[in-house]
């Protein structure tokens, strides 16, 4: 029947989705092991002034996959 197959699906995804959950809770997040201050003073040559709040920062993401 068409009613079982549809209750049949959607209690595999929440299943799926509950593993899923309880998966993430068992692995515990990276940490650092210290925190290091960075100033940034400039910018392809140009110095940043603070005094007129915050600078927006060009930002590449690299990834190693």
């Amino acid at each position: 029947m068409l009613v079982d197959r549809y209750t049949k699906i959607v209690l595999t995804v929440i299943a799926a989705a509950l593993v899923v959950q309880t998966g993430k809770d068992l692995v515990s997040p990276a940490r650092a092991n210290s925190i290091t201050k960075v100033d940034i003073v400039k910018i392809n040559g140009q110095e940043i002034d603070h005094r007129y709040g915050p600078v927006p920062l060009p930002v590449r993401v690299v990834t190693d996959r």
